[in-house]
């Protein structure tokens, strides 16, 4: 087969990249002539003047001399015109009637001439024959029936040994799903080609040009002359070309098959395609234009089917999903507990999409929905996917588990996430599903050597060859993960609602906190001051322990109303003025030693150390930490605490003996209502301490970090001694 003289030989390396639109060649069973808006002559194939007599030279127009005064009017005619798609008839010259196509295409009016047979029966007829077929074909409201139907149809029309209905899956490779044949011939039903078989190129003409014919397989291609555009320097596209020079990888596919002519109708829907009519012939077979328009015809309605009872399906699905997605969405809105009412309740996640195991995460919750013990992969896929910042939706078919995690046999994950902060997620598994795909031949291609080097060979045999799938699910399908979506939005909306409202009653709260409660509690601390001055000593001991009660409670509310002040984003008031650092670090200790006496307080402090800070503040910050180590220490161990200067900055360190910090609670130490951490004597803290006291750090230009030392947890907080300018 001659090879194209302007584009490099298709190799390994560019077979995917094959420019099969610019052949710069067409197939001998007809000839093609390119003309310009003045119907002057820019191109033809180096077959045209022996099958349509003499032509002008390039560059001039058509002169009485030249083809038939009907073909001279038809080209006249397209040529003074604008209409761009393409025209057909029936015109005779040199006493032979052609079939004439022609399409304006890049500024070139493509006409191209095929022979047309003495006993062809008119368009008309065939146009009778294909009306027939498609008032059956209406009325299918199944897909496998039809399809049954119009492979049958199109064989009857034209003659080919076998057509086939081949259906493309979610990973581009493509089934045969419905076959008429020859008795004699092998049956391809079932069978499965990859999706290297038809490189993106390909398909996307397939869209383009919805009919493709190769008359005889072994053809030897007839040159464009010349091949490029004589103004443009471009190459002639005949992308939208009846008669286009063929990828020589295909044709040798074909032969490897023992195809010696075929023919491929695209099944279009939505401008996508869905399959193709795949017509194979064990012998060269020129085919009609009006058949294959009949033909072309049938496909479309075949389209025009397939999608009506798509779509369908799809309709009465997302109509009983949204239906059970609503149910549950307003089922959460009646209950606080959301976790509860997504897995709980007779209606759960689990009936939204079809799936072998569900889970809910939210918070420091996780029910999982199944009867395997998935709570470790489940987490594994959150920890892994939060890493991976996964946007709305994320799925798969083919989860990889992290080495040492059981996934119990699951490898489709379709996940979305619903409140970050909160770490809400849903998740929805399918198990392993093992399959035998019968493929149509092993599914590579091979490599062979030659003169010039290295080139990609089409598969060498089509022997049914069964691969068993495994590690991988059914796949998600769209409307599924579109359902997927839907509950995320509702969710989304429903915390955001929730948070507006927890939001509002918190100002409420600590409103009152602010206002109702701090006269009580200054009346009660009042009294307990009375009661510690008594003479009788019981007495004095009960008015101490309700003062440092009261005191507790007070600094309760100041946090409280501090984060309520952040959470606004109002930032943190601060009266900075110069203060005796070390004097108030002292006063502040002795504070703390006579409110817990049994406490054991070492302190090293630099003499006479002093910085501009807001004392309360400061103060707030100190009693703080000393608080949060004497919650978190080994009972019966000191807390150290220090005050030293370095680098322009008062560094104050308190540390207490305790064992390491958990893996990974960096990122929560700073945070607002966070569980007490490892130390079980802290369960009821509300874990403010150190959230209020890195902000206050931060409002003074200064840094809190905690870290572990020599088996003491020491939290430490670095104040510029002067503040910046």
């Amino acid at each position: 087969m001659q090879q194209n003289t302007f584009f490099p030989p298709v190799t390994l390396q560019n077979c995917e990249d094959e420019p099969i639109h610019l052949p710069g060649s067409i197939q001998p069973h007809g000839a093609l002539l390119g003309f310009d808006a003045q119907a002057r002559l820019l191109t033809r194939s180096g077959n045209a003047e022996t099958l349509l007599g003499p032509l002008p030279p390039l560059g001039e127009g058509l002169a009485e001399t030249h083809l038939s005064p009907q073909v001279r009017a038809f080209i006249a005619r397209l040529a003074a015109g604008d209409d761009t798609g393409m025209e057909t008839a029936e015109l005779t010259t040199g006493a032979v009637c052609y079939d004439v196509v022609a399409h304006w295409h890049e500024g070139v009016l493509l006409a191209e001439f095929e022979a047309r047979p003495a006993d062809a029966p008119p368009l008309a007829q065939f146009a009778l024959q294909a009306h027939r077929t498609i008032s059956r074909i209406q009325r299918h409201r199944e897909l496998q029936g039809l399809l049954e139907e119009a492979v049958e149809e199109i064989r009857r029309m034209t003659g080919f040994d076998r057509v086939m209905a081949y259906r493309f899956r979610s990973d581009d490779s493509g089934e045969v799903v419905a076959e008429a044949r020859r008795d004699d011939l092998v049956s391809y039903r079932g069978q499965r080609y990859p999706a290297s078989d038809i490189p993106a190129q390909a398909r996307r003409l397939y869209v383009v040009n919805a009919i493709r014919l190769i008359a005889d397989v072994g053809y030897r291609p007839v040159p464009l002359e010349p091949q490029r555009h004589p103004v443009t320097g471009a190459p002639f596209d005949l992308s939208h070309s009846v008669l286009r020079s063929v990828s020589p990888i295909h044709c040798e596919y074909l032969g490897n098959m023992g195809v010696a002519a075929s023919m491929s109708i695209s099944i279009v829907i939505d401008g996508r395609l869905w399959g193709l009519f795949a017509c194979h012939h064990m012998t060269p077979r020129v085919v009609a234009h009006a058949v294959r328009m009949a033909a072309q015809l049938l496909s479309q309605m075949c389209g025009v089917v397939i999608e009506r009872v798509e779509s369908a399906n799809r309709r009465a699905l997302q109509a009983q999903v949204s239906e059970r997605r609503t149910a549950l969405v307003e089922a959460a809105m009646r209950t606080p507990d959301l976790v509860h009412a997504l897995t709980r309740n007779a209606l759960n996640v689990r009936h939204l999409v079809p799936c072998d195991a569900a889970a809910v995460l939210l918070k420091d919750e996780t029910v999982v929905l199944s009867d395997a013990p998935l709570d470790t992969f489940v987490g594994d896929i959150v920890r892994r996917l939060e890493d991976e910042t996964v946007g709305e939706v994320f799925h798969t078919d083919h989860w990889t588990p992290t080495a040492g995690v059981d996934p119990h046999g699951f490898f489709g994950v379709l996940a979305i996430p619903f409140s970050r902060d909160e770490g809400g997620w849903v998740i929805w598994l399918r198990q392993e599903q093992v399959q035998s795909v019968k493929w149509g031949g092993k599914p590579e291609k091979s490599l062979s050597y030659g003169p010039s080097g290295a080139r990609l060979t089409p598969r060498g045999s089509f022997d049914a060859w069964t691969e068993v799938v495994r590690e991988t699910s059914l796949p998600w399908l769209a409307e599924e993960v579109e359902q997927a979506r839907a509950l995320r939005g509702e969710l989304v909306e429903l915390c955001l609602s929730r948070l507006v409202e927890t939001d509002r009653m918190r100002h409420r709260f600590l409103a009152m906190l602010g206002h109702d409660l701090r006269d009580p509690l200054q009346a009660i601390s009042m009294a307990a001051g009375i009661l510690t001055r008594s003479s009788h000593a019981a007495s004095a001991r009960v008015g101490g322990r309700i003062g440092n009660a009261s005191r507790r409670m007070e600094r309760l509310i100041t946090q409280l109303l501090d984060l309520s002040r952040l959470q606004a984003g109002l930032g943190l008031p601060l009266n900075r003025s110069p203060q005796p650092l070390t004097a108030l670090t002292e006063e502040l200790l002795q504070e703390v030693q006579l409110a817990y006496p049994q406490l054991a307080l070492h302190a090293a402090l630099a003499p006479d150390l002093s910085a501009q800070v807001d004392p309360d503040r400061y103060g707030q910050m100190l009693l703080n930490l000393v608080s949060n180590a004497r919650s978190h220490s080994k009972p019966g161990m000191p807390i150290t605490v220090s005050l030293a200067e370095e680098d322009g900055q008062a560094v104050l360190a308190v540390g207490n003996a305790s064992a390491p910090l958990p893996p990974g609670i960096n990122s929560q130490l700073y945070k607002p209502f966070k569980s007490g951490g490892p130390n079980a004597r802290n369960k009821g803290g509300l874990g403010l301490g150190l959230f209020i006291t890195y902000h206050m750090a931060a409002a003074h230009s200064g840094h809190l970090a905690l870290d572990y030392q020599d088996g003491r947890v020491v939290a430490t907080l670095r104040l510029p001694l002067q503040p910046p300018v």
